[in-house]
């Protein structure tokens, strides 16, 4: 009887170490997960400490950092994931849209290129333009909102990030680009299959037949109506 008691007692006693146990990592990792909003506005004083601290969320990626967004000309991010891959070898994946790409990014995207970063471009329907607007720092932490990364006067404008490490948010955005990513093209294989200028003026194959096009059906015209004004001469 008296082990019973004893193995009893044990058995409660381990029970109550384990619920402790279990409760103390469940507020440990409620803790650890966070949920930001920075809102940027002209009228704004700190708007660039709001980019510092952006930023810092972006700094201490350990393993990428994974970018969606229409287009990104802004020196100032451009400078930190060039540092990112420089000095902390960090995986940089950058997804636009076929218009971010032009005469006025070129410099940027190519400096970005040569540092180290994989950019690609959306293609698709050209009546249809990719408008995420999300990072993801080591898969695990998102930033996203209407803030865009495409112009250094982008803290000027009336704009919000959300930032957030919850799982049941981030791991769709995930792979949502995971799934863009596999199904863009590669900026520097189109530069070097001689397809950059089309890239660079926002024009796809679709666009440049439909201007041949265009530019045959006027010159038929015009030939058209030079033979009717001859005609009619005779």
């Amino acid at each position: 009887m008296k082990f019973s008691v004893r193995a009893l007692s044990t058995a409660a006693a381990f029970a109550v170490a384990c619920v402790v146990s279990a409760a103390a990592y469940y507020y440990k990792s409620r803790n650890a997960e966070f949920n930001e909003v920075m809102v940027f506005c002209k009228l704004q004083y700190n708007a660039y400490n709001y980019f510092d601290k952006l930023m810092s969320f972006i700094e201490k990626s350990k393993r990428c950092v994974n970018v969606c967004m229409p287009g990104i000309h802004n020196p100032a991010i451009q400078g930190k994931l060039v540092s990112l891959i420089q000095k902390k070898q960090i995986k940089v994946r950058i997804v636009i849209d076929r218009s971010g790409y032009n005469e006025s990014t070129e410099f940027f995207i190519k400096e970005l290129i040569e540092a180290g970063a994989e950019i690609r471009y959306k293609t698709g329907e050209p009546s249809f333009s990719m408008q995420h607007k999300f990072c993801l720092v080591d898969d695990k932490i998102l930033l996203t909102g209407t803030l865009n990364w495409g112009n250094d006067r982008s803290f000027d404008h009336w704009n919000y990030v959300y930032i957030t490490n919850k799982d049941q948010l981030v791991s769709p955005v995930k792979c949502e680009f995971y799934k863009i990513w596999n199904n863009s093209t590669d900026i520097q294989c189109a530069c070097d299959n001689s397809d950059c200028d089309s890239v660079v003026n926002g024009n796809s194959d679709e666009d440049s037949n439909s201007l041949n096009d265009k530019s045959t059906i006027n010159v038929s015209s015009e030939n058209s109506s030079s033979d009717l004004k001859e005609k009619s001469e005779e």
